[in-house]
C-alpha cells in the first residue's frame, strides 16, 4: 500500500524480516547495496556512498577525542569511512544478521557492533557498559520508526549525548506530502517494503520536542545530492541535518 498524508504505523517485525533477507543478499563486491539498495546498479551505490561521505563527514570534525555512536549501522558502512584515529566507534543495529557481517568486516579494537533496537537504545548501551557520545549518526533510521515511538527515541538519544555533541541525521523525506509504504511489494528489491517518508516540517516538529528544546541547534541542513543522476525518486529525496550542542 501507498499511504499519502495519513499517519499509519509500520510493523517492526516485517521490517526486521526485510533486513534479514537483505543480509542474505550481501556480496563483498557490492557490500553497501545491502542497505543502500540499487542491487542492479553497483556504480550508483558506490557514487552515492562516496558523495554522502564527502559531504557529511567533514561536518563531523572527527578527531582523536571523537566517540561516535552509529545507530542503524547496518554492515558498518560509516565505520569503513572513519579511517582516522578516534576514541571509540559504537555501531548498533536491530538486525543480528547485519551486525554479524559488520563484526566480520571490521576488527579494529576500539570499534564495537551490537544488536539492539533503536527504540531501546539506552538499555542496549547500558547492557554493554557504554556511556555517552559526542558524535551521533542517524543515517536512514527515522523512516523505520513509528510516530508514537519517535519522541521516546529522540529523548533517549539526547540523554546519551555529551553536554557538547553533534548529531548528523540523513533521511529520505517526502518532498510534498508524507508517504508511507506498508506491505508494499518492490520489484526493485524483490520483497515487501515498509517505510515512512516524513516531510522536513514533520521531522522538525519531532526535533523541536526533544533535541532543540534540550540545547541542540541546527548548524547545517539541506538536500544531500545536487546531481540529478543521484536523485531518482519523484516523491522523495535524501535530506540532512547537522545539529550541535555547545557547553551550557
Amino acid at each position: 500500500m501507498r499511504i499519502v498524508q495519513k499517519i499509519e504505523d509500520i510493523d517492526y517485525t516485517e521490517t526486521k524480516h526485510f533486513f534479514k533477507n537483505r543480509a542474505d543478499k550481501f556480496k563483498e563486491d557490492n557490500p553497501y547495496a545491502v542497505t543502500m539498495y540499487q542491487d542492479d546498479h553497483p556504480e550508483l551505490v558506490r557514487e552515492r556512498n562516496q558523495k554522502e561521505i564527502e559531504k557529511l563527514k567533514p561536518m563531523l570534525a572527527v578527531n582523536k577525542k571523537t566517540k561516535l555512536l552509529d545507530i542503524a549501522c547496518g554492515i558498518g558502512r560509516w565505520a569503513d569511512a572513519i579511517t582516522e584515529e578516534i576514541e571509540e566507534y559504537c555501531g548498533i543495529d536491530f538486525s543480528g544478521e547485519l551486525i554479524k557481517i559488520a563484526n566480520e568486516r571490521n576488527r579494529r579494537e576500539n570499534f564495537f557492533f551490537y544488536e539492539g533496537s533503536a527504540t531501546d537504545i539506552a538499555s542496549v548501551l547500558a547492557a554493554q557498559k557504554r556511556e555517552t557520545y559526542n558524535t551521533v549518526l542517524l543515517i536512514g533510521i527515522l523512516m523505520y520508526i513509528n510516530d508514537k515511538d519517535m519522541d521516546c527515541f529522540l529523548e533517549q538519544l539526547e540523554r546519551i549525548c555529551d553536554e557538547q555533541a553533534k548529531i548528523c541525521i540523513r533521511e529520505p523525506i517526502g518532498l510534498k506530502d508524507r508517504l508511507t509504504l506498508k506491505d508494499f511489494y518492490s520489484n526493485e528489491l524483490n520483497d515487501e517494503y515498509h517505510a515512512i517518508y516524513r516531510t522536513r516540517n514533520e521531522l522538525m516538529k519531532f526535533m523541536n520536542n526533544s533535541l532543540i528544546s534540550k540545547g541542540f541547534s541546527i548548524e547545517k541542513e539541506g538536500f544531500l545530492f545536487e546531481e540529478d543522476g543521484l536523485n531518482n525518486r519523484k516523491e522523495t529525496a535524501q535530506y540532512f541535518f547537522v545539529l550541535e550542542r555547545q557547553h551550557q
